[in-house]
């Protein structure tokens, strides 16, 4: 299955969960957040926790961060562009350095990430936080208008 086809069905397997679309939207949102941060496999369980805790969808949120799974690296490299730019660190050679770190395998996980040091982490905390405020919002407004039009879809 192409990429196109695992994205629509992710997205009708979370739009078609049974709950209020602010649930599902905060749920799916706290999935996607913390796969910007540092919390390899981790972050499934500490997902569902957190939508738990915070009111949020669990299952939402644990298809979400299972689902974004494979777009880790790419965020980890987004993190640290991010940082870098933020802090005027703009070192062309932090997409080599996170590499770099990743191919030791002498280190465990938690000695890599704190080797990146604090681009990496400031970049991977808003971009966490923008990713949730984006896709909770986008995500709640399509669950409304895909509610209302299966509602008036049944009336007709």
């Amino acid at each position: 299955m192409n990429l196109i086809g695992c994205l629509k069905e992710h997205y009708h397997r979370v739009m078609d969960i049974p709950a209020a679309p602010q649930k599902i939207a905060r749920g799916a949102a706290i999935g996607l957040a913390l796969d910007f941060l540092p919390l390899p496999l981790i972050s499934i369980p500490i997902a569902y926790l957190v939508a738990r805790l915070a009111g949020g969808n669990g299952l939402a949120a644990v298809l979400t961060a299972v689902f974004f799974k494979w777009a880790v690296p790419f965020f980890y490299v987004l993190d640290m562009v991010t940082g870098g730019l933020i802090l005027r660190y703009n070192d062309l050679s932090s997409v080599s350095q996170i590499i770099g770190i990743f191919h030791q395998p002498q280190t465990g996980w938690l000695e890599k990430f704190s080797l990146l040091g604090y681009p990496f982490i400031l970049g991977a905390v808003l971009n966490a936080t923008l990713a949730f405020v984006i896709l909770y919002l986008v995500l709640s407004k399509g669950l409304l208008l895909r509610r209302k039009g299966r509602q008036a879809s049944k009336q007709v």
